[in-house]
């Protein structure tokens, strides 16, 4: 059996992970703020665990309750997808606010790396195969006036995926973590960006003009991608992979 930890699962691409997760040599444990009873309706095996990742202190807790899921006498592999984010504030920095900022900084960087951890600790008395597939983005890179903060967490998602994989290495009960940088998905953070007031985000017309131009992939076709990816022979230690 291969188990599946996602969080993020209530919609967008998320939800699309999961249900093409869906198999009956898979467990999937669902991990959000929202329950997504069209999922669970497709999957009766599946587990569910409500959780709001700006509470990173409850995250351990989750964990446990997830891996107390999990059968070490048919467990082949383990893996963990942390897809989950948010991509506010889209202003200029200095018309943030520290709320915003550390929602994005909590949700994007501190929960993955708080679940990566947790992950790495309840996984080492498996003799599976443990992966962990961080959900990053290109903005990590190319910068956008208005995305400072949600860049910032995305290179910093990327560099500790990077600093993981070196940590746990080659060795054969090593967890192996890479950062993906999907492109440009047809979501609600997409719709968020390019719904703003112009005055405040500079960067909405870009947005537009993506969609405008059918430049962005549905959540299924990306999902089919990133799992690809995750159980393919391509998962390679500590790096970030473009798709």
């Amino acid at each position: 059996m291969k188990y599946f930890l996602l969080t993020g699962t209530s919609r967008g691409l998320g939800e699309a992970l999961a249900e093409q997760l869906i198999h009956p040599e898979h467990h999937l444990i669902c991990l959000s703020r929202t329950m997504n009873k069209a999922l669970i309706s497709k999957d009766p095996q599946m587990d569910y665990l409500e959780i709001d990742l700006n509470e990173v202190d409850q995250i351990a807790l989750v964990m446990e309750q997830a891996f107390s899921r999990i059968d070490r006498t048919n467990a082949e592999g383990i893996y963990l997808i942390n897809n989950a984010a948010v991509v506010t504030p889209l202003s200029r920095i200095e018309q943030g606010n520290t709320e915003q900022f550390k929602q994005n900084l909590t949700v994007n960087l501190l929960a993955p790396i708080v679940m990566t951890s947790t992950f790495i600790r309840l996984s080492e008395p498996y003799h599976a195969e443990k992966r962990v597939l961080n959900i990053s983005s290109s903005s990590a890179k190319n910068l956008l006036p208005g995305m400072s903060v949600y860049s910032a967490s995305k290179a910093g998602l990327d560099v500790f995926s990077k600093g993981v994989g070196a940590e746990q290495g080659e060795g054969a009960d090593a967890v192996k973590v890479v950062s993906v940088w999907p492109g440009m998905i047809d979501t609600a953070l997409q719709t968020e960006a390019r719904n703003m007031d112009k005055e405040t985000f500079a960067s909405a017309d870009i947005f537009q003009m993506v969609k405008d131009r059918g430049m962005l992939a549905s959540p299924a076709d990306v999902a089919t991608k990133l799992i690809k990816l995750l159980l393919g022979d391509h998962f390679i230690q500590g790096t970030v992979v473009e798709i």
